[in-house]
């Protein structure tokens, strides 16, 4: 097996909750060296209600491939250390509240003068400048302001309330984001010796996701319900209940007229609208599938987690793997979703307790003594 693509980056992670971190476990799965550095009593994300061998489930996701680092970031000692591992990184993420970074003395421009070529990520709500960007933001936040929720309403109902899609879209799609910043900015860096700053917004990348919205919007004056509304129905496009109590989603526009029509009998009939939810409800999921999938028609079961578990294709792709943690056992995660053929992502080990790997990276990379780490623990300096 080949290494990564991303072997020998090494990312200074100072994430948290799911933004940061989604985007540092993508490349760490590429093949990054990534230091998570979380304060003495954990991350935000560690803690919880529902713990696992001490963590959260959502902890145990995006905190895999990780090397786990733990400092008290208000002793100067820490901070020295912390600028250290600086000097031989060559990314560094935050989503911490605006200014955080700044007054620990660990900002960009801080960064930038003891390592120059520093790609430095900021990941925020509102971005780096603007009206609202000292505002405190959650995914919910983002997903709010930029429209998506009201769009999300609008496909039930355009009279009815918004409707919160199930995970949080506002960190994740922003992480991807910013994940596909740092991998542009280490190119840049490859070519011209330099260094940068990115800043993330939450809000700008979901209004980015409503980019279809916004432009037809734009054009037309109409939103998208009533765009849809305008456009021919055949009648076999959204959800449908099957005689066995299921639901499936078949996704067939005016261009599979034809091939629905054959599917179910009914080539000599106009309106199939009625016939085609009558024709799905007397038949089982099963039987459903397999005969839209016979003429190329798009559909698929509506599945819940442990039914998506058992599903041929997600075996067949090794799309779950199962990770053993230490404290908490053997679980089931997705696998990273790319297929790579010179250069595949892997999960080589699972989120790291507090502190796990601080000896053998300040060992390694800043080759302190283990007398040394052993008075940096003692003063409450490390973990």
């Amino acid at each position: 097996m080949g290494k990564g693509m991303l072997d020998g980056v090494r990312i200074l992670d100072f994430g948290h909750v799911y933004f940061g971190p989604y985007s540092t476990m993508i490349l760490a799965d590429m093949g990054a060296e990534v230091l998570k550095v979380e304060p003495p009593w954990g991350e935000i994300n560690r803690l919880g209600t529902n713990l696992f061998g001490g963590a959260s489930s959502s902890f145990h996701y995006l905190n895999r491939n990780k090397k786990g680092l733990a400092f008290n970031l208000k002793d100067p000692k820490a901070l020295e250390i912390v600028k250290e591992l600086a000097k031989k990184s060559d990314v560094i993420v935050e989503n911490f509240k605006r200014g955080t970074m700044d007054k620990l003395g660990l900002g960009y421009e801080q960064i930038k003068a003891v390592k120059p070529d520093i790609i430095y990520a900021c990941l925020s709500g509102f971005g780096l400048d603007g009206p609202y960007r000292n505002r405190p933001s959650f995914a919910p936040i983002a997903e709010s302001q930029s429209s998506w929720l009201r769009l999300s309403g609008d496909n039930i109902d355009p009279k009815g309330p918004p409707v919160v899609p199930a995970e949080w879209h506002g960190d994740l799609d922003p992480a991807l984001f910013a994940t596909i910043a740092i991998l542009g900015a280490l190119r840049h860096r490859d070519k011209t010796g330099e260094g940068q700053l990115i800043d993330v917004s939450q809000l700008d990348v979901m209004i980015a996701q409503c980019g279809v919205s916004v432009t037809s919007y734009s054009l037309s004056g109409d939103l998208p319900w009533v765009t849809r509304q305008k456009r021919k129905d055949i009648g076999a496009w959204g959800i449908f209940k099957t005689k066995d109590d299921k639901h499936i989603y078949v996704a067939a526009d005016q261009d599979m007229e034809d091939r629905v029509k054959r599917t179910i009998g009914a080539e000599e009939i106009e309106d199939i609208s009625d016939i085609f939810k009558e024709w799905v409800k007397s038949r089982t999921e099963a039987d459903v599938i397999a005969a839209l999938a016979a003429n190329a028609v798009p559909c698929a079961p509506i599945h819940h987690i442990p039914d998506m578990l058992e599903d041929p294709q997600v075996k067949a792709r090794n799309t779950i793997v199962t990770l053993d943690h230490k404290l908490a056992g053997k679980f089931k995660v997705p696998q990273h979703p790319v297929k790579y053929s010179k250069t595949p992502a892997t999960i080589k080990m699972p989120a790291p307790i507090l502190g796990e790997h601080n000896d053998e990276v300040l060992k390694s990379l800043l080759g302190f003594k283990q007398e040394k780490l052993d008075e940096l623990r003692a003063a409450g300096v490390i973990v």
